[in-house]
């Protein structure tokens, strides 16, 4: 064989690979906007397929829906699987990033005395530096909304490593008692 038509049959397959690995994930008129559906091959699971998420369904989250709203700064979307709502994913392009920041969900404590990027991670709250970023990422990963800062977090005198905050947190974490 020789190497230029080794080269186009390669480029052929690259894209094929790519398009196999991503679960059958597809984008429809029939579904709702800033949403994708898995599995769209197959048949729905409902009579009343790809309704948008309510209060009180069992994936509905509020602060999931604003951000799916926030087209401009965010690039959260539902997922629907068989035409069963399931979730939400922060989708992205091309190939995965390397670093993804994960969400937690802890508790801070208000320090008026810490520099403006910096946070006090409660004292009852575990204190797990594999949770944090250990040094300052470089670049905001592809999954932290664009309202979200880079902050150190202490706790009492323990550097733990670095995340990402809502400015409106950090500062709200900074007034004077």
């Amino acid at each position: 064989m020789n190497i230029p038509r080794f080269l186009l049959m390669l480029a052929v397959a690259a894209p094929m690979q790519c398009l196999l690995a991503q679960n059958n994930a597809t984008v429809a008129e029939k579904l709702p906007p800033a949403s994708i559906e898995i599995r769209a091959k197959d048949a729905p699971a409902t009579a009343t397929p790809w309704q948008l998420p309510k209060p009180g369904d069992p994936f509905y989250d509020a602060e999931q829906e604003a951000l799916v709203k926030d087209t401009e700064h965010t690039h959260v979307a539902r997922i629907y699987e068989r035409g069963v709502f399931v979730g939400y994913k922060t989708v992205t392009g091309g190939p995965l990033p390397k670093e993804l920041a994960q969400e937690l969900r802890s508790q801070f404590t208000p320090n008026s005395q810490l520099p403006t990027d910096a946070v006090e991670l409660s004292s009852s709250e575990p204190a797990d530096k594999s949770d944090y970023f250990q040094e300052q990422p470089k670049e905001r990963p592809a999954n932290v909304p664009a309202n979200c800062v880079p902050v150190r977090v202490f706790q009492g005198k323990t550097f733990l490593g670095w995340t990402y905050m809502a400015k409106e947190a950090v500062a709200t974490l900074h007034q004077p008692d």
